[in-house]
Formats: structure tokens, C-alpha cells, sequence
């Protein structure tokens, strides 16, 4: 642990969340105090920056912290001018998609879907409406920790599908199907994960599962589907239960910044009027290849089954 008195961090929930109070995010502080930033990130798992007035390039400097930024892989949320960086908006924006307007609604962990996920995920929050819009969190390293040991060691036995476009139901007007082309469908393979990984910087171990549709889910290898989808909303149910839960009620020009490797979240702007504007910047950063708990288990790989 880096000793540094500039970096103070105040505990929002009981398991994880803090807010990091009169710190302003200048490149400066970026270069002195990032290493601090990024030991008080292991320990908080979601970090809270408030009033940050920073221009793009600033944001994506930030970004270098937590790992190296990465490109989306769906070129029309890209910003314009900084290409490590997304741009969320709840309303009309040219060449989007209506559905674009509320990516991110439901429970998942970034990138997910990927054989190696997003580490960091990080957002600006450039236009926020008076009320609504909030983002949620689920604490999926907690969870796993108050399973009973009997269930831990089953659970640490499993693999599960991902496929970024894969949906039960393709005519939903969410499914991700539709506004991917053949390039991005083809980068998009179907892999699997272990359901339980271990942290790759704390080695604390925590469950990897999300819901069918927003967390790119097909199901638990090797299970009949009924018996997946039954596990599947058992655990969902478990990890987004009160407990392990933290609403983010969003003020202008806050920073907030989590850790995919052990969260999920979710957004709620399916419930905002668009008449209230919601913009924000989003950065992601690469991961590292998802560690078992048990290595027989074996890493993420690309699956022999398909979820077209």
C-alpha cells in the first residue's frame, strides 16, 4: 500500500463504495498520486470524484491509471475526437440507433463477452437531469464470500456461455443483434468463463455471472437449459439483493470509477423522460485473462457450441 495523504477516501456503503473528497483530477495528480488512486480503487471497488470540470483528453489520461484504454468495438458510440472514449446519450443522436439511448440498462460486467474483459470502466457525467438516470451496483465478491462453503465449492465447478449478441429473443427491441454489423458480429465470437474467478491484483474470488439479455449470458455449459436459467436468476437474485447493492445518484461533472472484475451495474435510463438530458463520457480499460478459482476449470476460451 502507497502512503499518500492527498488521496482520502470515505466509505459510502458497508462493503465497498467511497467517495475520494477534494481531490481535482488534473494531469499533475494524475502523474503523482495515480498509483494511490489505483491501491484506494482495490480497496473501495467503485470510486466517486465529484465536480470534475476536465476536458476529454484529461478524462482519457485518467483513464491510463487503471490499465490501457480500449476502443469500443461498436464504432457509433465512439467520441469523436478521443476514440478510447464513448459517449452516452439518452437522446437523438445522429447515426445512433433509438435503442443506443439506453445501452447499458440491466445487470452485466463490461466486455464480459470478451476472452479477456473490461478491468476499469469509468464515467463523466456531463449533463445530468435534477433526478433519475442513476446508475447501480452490485458488489459480486461480497456475495460469493456469504455463500455456505458446500455451495462455494460447486459453484467454482462451472463454466458459463457469453456471446455479445446472443439474445433470447431477437424481435426485443434491446437485443443487440440488431444494431451490430457482420465486422462487429464477427470480433464477437461465443466464448466461456469460469463462474467463479479469482482477482487478478487481490486474489479474492467472485462470482462471474450476469442475465441472459444486457449481460450477453447464454448459459451454464454443460446444463440443461431449464436447470441454467433457474441458477442463473438464483445467483442474480443473490449478488443485486439489498446487502450488496449501491444506488449512484449522479451530480453534474462527477467521476465515478469501478472495478468489472468483481461488480456488476447497471443503468436505469429506461425509466428517465427524455425530456431530461442525460450525456456522459465512458472509458474502459483492457483486462487481463480471467483466473479460475480452481484450475482444473481451466480459463476463458473460445466455445465449441454457437449462439446463433
Amino acid at each position: 500500500m502507497v502512503a499518500d495523504s492527498t488521496v482520502v477516501a470515505t466509505r459510502l456503503t458497508e462493503t465497498f463504495v467511497a467517495e475520494v473528497k477534494d481531490l481535482p483530477i488534473t494531469p499533475e495528480v494524475i502523474d503523482e498520486h495515480g498509483r494511490a488512486i489505483y491501491e484506494t480503487y482495490l480497496d473501495h471497488k467503485v470510486l466517486v470524484f465529484r465536480a470534475q470540470d476536465i476536458a476529454a483528453g484529461v478524462f482519457a489520461k485518467f483513464g491510463t491509471i487503471f490499465g490501457r484504454p480500449e476502443e469500443h468495438h461498436v464504432i457509433k458510440l465512439r467520441h469523436p475526437e478521443e476514440p478510447t472514449l464513448t459517449y452516452l446519450s439518452n437522446q437523438d443522436e445522429p447515426g445512433r440507433n433509438k435503442e443506443m439511448k439506453t445501452s447499458g440498462q440491466g445487470w452485466h460486467s463490461d466486455y464480459s463477452y470478451k476472452l479477456v474483459p473490461a478491468s476499469a470502466t469509468m464515467l463523466h457525467g456531463l449533463e445530468i437531469p435534477a433526478n433519475g438516470g442513476d446508475t447501480l451496483f452490485a458488489n459480486a465478491e461480497a456475495a460469493f464470500a456469504d455463500l455456505p462453503e458446500e455451495r462455494k465449492a460447486y459453484l467454482r465447478t462451472l463454466r458459463v456461455r457469453h456471446q455479445y449478441r446472443w439474445s433470447p429473443n431477437r424481435e426485443d427491441p434491446w437485443a443487440r443483434w440488431k444494431y451490430i454489423g457482420a465486422e462487429e458480429r464477427r470480433k464477437t465470437p461465443e466464448i466461456t468463463h469460469p463462474l467463479v474467478r479469482r482477482h487478478p491484483d487481490t486474489g479474492r474470488e467472485c462470482l462471474f455471472i450476469q442475465p441472459h439479455v444486457i449481460g450477453s449470458v447464454v448459459g451454464i455449459e454443460g446444463m440443461e437449459e431449464s436447470e441454467s436459467t433457474a441458477l442463473i436468476d438464483e445467483l442474480i437474485a443473490h449478488i443485486t439483493s439489498a446487502p450488496y447493492t449501491y444506488r449512484h445518484k449522479w451530480s453534474p461533472l462527477d467521476v465515478v470509477v469501478w472495478d468489472n472484475r468483481c461488480l456488476l451495474h447497471s443503468a436505469t435510463t429506461k425509466d428517465l423522460d427524455e425530456r431530461h438530458v442525460r450525456r456522459l463520457l465512458r472509458l474502459t480499460t483492457h483486462g487481463q485473462p480471467v483466473t479460475p478459482s480452481l484450475p482444473e476449470v481451466g480459463h476463458s476460451r473460445l466455445s465449441a457450441q454457437s449462439g446463433d
